[in-house]
């Protein structure tokens, strides 16, 4: 089995520093809580951010069309203390098809999908939810990135074509204070993603829009 190296992390910087608060000071008010509509078909997500022990949880339940048929699935990602994900879930339908997985990070950062190694994924800390925004918020946090800084990374990504965990190089650089610009090598994809102060997404060109919660006022 192919392994990609622990944290693969490539970062630049223009200057600037990252904030040098503390998670506390940073987080501020929780849970905090967020309704996303989609724009590129009908569908929305309701998302609630949450103090979990010692670390983080990510839960909501996203309702959109598969194609022509109606998709429900609940998530669940839960993270340490600086955010690395250790462990998601994922329950519900698309179309006719019961979606139900499991993904848990072990101690030598192995990633189990019901108990069996994911190829590929092998001490990875980002998972990356394909059919929501929730879980760019996690990157976004852990990577704590100045302005002008870049940071290339690797995630386990939830590819919702064939429903397989893979691995999926992404680039993150900030802009400014609520601004991200997000590249996926891979997909040949980018956009300039805009955060709240906390890091959830409020607008995701051509995907998502933030409607309630995520500093919409």
């Amino acid at each position: 089995m192919h392994e990609l190296p622990l944290q693969p992390i490539i970062r630049t910087s223009e200057g600037g520093s990252a904030s040098d608060m503390n998670d506390e000071e940073r987080i501020g008010d929780m849970p905090r809580r967020v309704l996303w509509r989609r724009i590129d078909m009908e569908g929305l997500d309701a998302c609630s951010y949450c103090r979990e022990g010692d670390g983080y949880s990510v839960s909501g339940t996203a309702l959109y069309l598969d194609g022509a048929e109606p998709a429900r699935l609940e998530y669940r990602v839960c993270c340490t203390s600086d955010w690395s994900s250790g462990s998601a879930s994922v329950a519900g339908w698309t179309g006719d098809r019961r979606r139900d997985l499991s993904l848990s990070r072990d101690a030598t950062g192995e990633w189990l999908l019901d108990g069996k190694a994911v190829p590929g994924v092998r001490g990875l800390v980002d998972i990356d939810l394909g059919f929501t925004p929730a879980t760019n918020t996690n990157a976004i946090r852990r990577l704590d990135l100045a302005i002008g800084e870049d940071v290339e990374t690797t995630a386990v990504w939830l590819d919702t074509e064939d429903w397989c965990f893979k691995p999926l190089r992404q680039v993150y650089r900030r802009l400014s204070e609520t601004e991200f610009a997000y590249r996926s090598p891979t997909h040949g994809y980018a956009a300039t993603l805009t955060a709240d102060a906390f890091g959830i997404v409020r607008e995701y060109p051509e995907l998502w829009t933030a409607v309630s919660g995520a500093g919409t006022g």
